[in-house]
This record gives structure tokens, sequence and C-alpha cells, in this order.
């Protein structure tokens, strides 16, 4: 990759930088979650990502049990998204089950065999 000067004009006074190395793009950090509730930022961390979304999947989901009753009669798309939703939820909790598990030595590796 070439090595690129970029001008950067700083607003109301004028100055100008040239940094030797450009940064392409908005570094994760720079960069809200984008949630309309919360002024938080993210880091590279998958896990504080990860964390931040099942928050706020809580908070829809309080909301959601607020909203509908046992003898609603929700439409069929509904009822798919909350199954699909809870079935990939499991799928993701039985999984790190599972890796805790193994990491304790409590399950056969299966690189092992």
């Amino acid at each position: 990759m070439k090595n690129i000067k970029v001008r950067i004009l700083k607003e109301g006074c004028g100055d100008i930088q040239e940094p030797m190395e450009p940064e392409i793009g908005i570094a994760v950090d720079d960069q809200p979650c984008g949630c309309p509730d919360m002024a938080h930022y993210h880091n590279n961390n998958e896990g504080s990502m990860s964390r931040s979304q099942l928050m706020h999947m809580r908070g829809y989901v309080d909301q959601l049990m607020q909203m509908i009753q046992d003898q609603d009669n929700l439409p069929e798309w509904v009822e798919a998204k909350i199954t699909l939703a809870n079935d990939y939820i499991a799928k993701v909790k039985h999984y790190l089950e599972g890796e805790m598990a193994r990491h304790q030595g409590m399950l056969e590796n299966k690189s092992n065999k």
C-alpha cells in the first residue's frame, strides 16, 4: 500500500495537518453502536458487542412480554420470528455451555480422538 498523505482542514482555525499514514475509514472505537437509547461505544472485543446486543434484546423481550397476552392471536410471521429468535439464542447458549465444559475437561475433545 502506498504511503498517502492526507490533508485535514480543521474547522474554524484553518490549520492543516498531514499525517504520514492516513487512517482509512472510521475505527470501531470512534463510532457509537447506533443504539437510539444509549450513548455508549464499543471496542473491538466481540464479547462486549454481543453482551450489548443481548442487553438490548433483554429490554425488547421485557417490553414484548408486556405487549403480548396469552389469549392474543398474533400473525403467523410474528410467531415465526419469535420462534427463530428463541432457536438462535438457545443454540448459542448450548454451544457456549459445551465449549465451557470442554475447556474444563468435562467433555471429550473431538480433535483428540
